[in-house]
């Protein structure tokens, strides 16, 4: 039996503002940006703005405060369509946070704000069922506006999948503190809402309270889905074997990954599937050659079979960003 990590909760794998084209958001600001730090600088007062396609999302980033803010200085950061926009703003000097976060699900807006990227102070929220298309940063002052960090989740949970209805889930951190405790529904499904990213583990009960089993310490990443599997496998690309706690990517259209038994019994007919919300279509193949949704092979203790992924890109996506999708095995 093992937990393992099955879809990573980002929803961009970079971060946008450093990877882009500057067409894509510096109009005509004054901007620049430097990719082995990690910081974008809009130096010029006015804004950066990208196109905005997500209907809920967690959206988290760390930036620098000014050294000082006059009457009229601010930055901001917002999100909107032409009619209506909403943000968070600081504007007075002793009022600034280096951390904002902005999660949309629901219909609902909440925004937040942090001194240490840990503890978040809800700052309020509104109700907002038009859709978005815009997000942006705007500022005045004679300061540049310099962005450290910038993601974007898929929802602020962390799910988890496959144990009966009832079990009880803990969720424990660093110091082993109880911070969440929910249980699972009869679709064999418990959402644990974090507060940040962490690193913690759970602890699962049945219904009498006695302990089913303990995961290892994970780095627990909104939206990251994690399901209980009767299988010991191991998922190994470019020589490395994908766990829980380090997600991959794929780097091409067509690549190959091993699956190896590591359990004391063999399996027999085992089924892989994909399970993707993108439009690409994504087979699986044992040879190379042909390529189904679904194959099934036999793994005997120790055994290990390479499995080959061809992902055929929808002429309507234009993002390279060959990630989201779930491998499924079943029995």
């Amino acid at each position: 039996m093992k937990l393992i990590k099955v879809k990573d909760g980002l929803l961009e794998v970079e971060n946008f503002f450093l990877t882009s084209s500057f067409s894509d958001f510096a109009g005509e600001s004054s901007v620049t940006r430097d990719i082995s730090t990690g910081k974008l600088k809009l130096i010029s007062n006015n804004k950066i703005e990208r196109k905005f396609k997500y209907d809920e999302f967690v959206m988290e980033l760390e930036k620098e405060n000014f050294n000082s803010i006059d009457e009229d200085d601010y930055s901001i950061i917002y999100l909107g369509n032409d009619h209506y926009t909403f943000g968070i703003k600081d504007k007075k000097q002793d009022e600034q946070h280096k951390f904002w976060k902005i999660i949309k699900q629901d219909n609902y807006i909440q925004a937040y704000i942090s001194d240490d990227g840990i503890n978040y102070t809800n700052i309020g929220g509104m109700n907002f069922t038009d859709i978005i298309t815009k997000q942006g940063f705007e500022k005045y002052n004679k300061d540049e506006f310099i962005l450290d960090n910038y993601k974007i989740y898929s929802n602020p949970y962390v799910t988890i999948q496959n144990f009966p209805e009832n079990v009880v889930c803990e969720l424990y951190d660093l110091n082993n503190n109880l911070l969440k405790s929910r249980t699972f529904d009869d679709d064999l499904e418990c959402k644990v809402f974090l507060d940040g990213n962490i690193q913690g583990y759970f602890i699962f009960k049945d219904s009498n309270g006695n302990q089913i089993y303990r995961s290892d310490l994970l780095n627990l990443i909104y939206g990251d889905v994690y399901v209980f599997s009767q299988y010991e496998l191991e998922i190994i690309y470019n020589g490395s074997v994908v766990t829980s706690t380090i997600p991959t990517t794929l780097k091409d259209l067509q690549e190959s990954i091993t699956i190896k038994n590591v359990d004391s019994i063999d399996y027999k007919e085992l089924k892989l599937g994909i399970e993707t919300i993108s439009d690409d279509l994504i087979q699986l193949s044992l040879d190379g050659v042909t390529y189904l949704n679904t194959i099934s092979l036999d793994l005997l203790q120790g055994q290990s079979k390479d499995v080959f992924i061809k992902i055929t890109k929808n002429p309507n996506n234009y993002n390279f960003c060959v990630r989201d999708f779930q491998l499924v095995i079943n029995g």
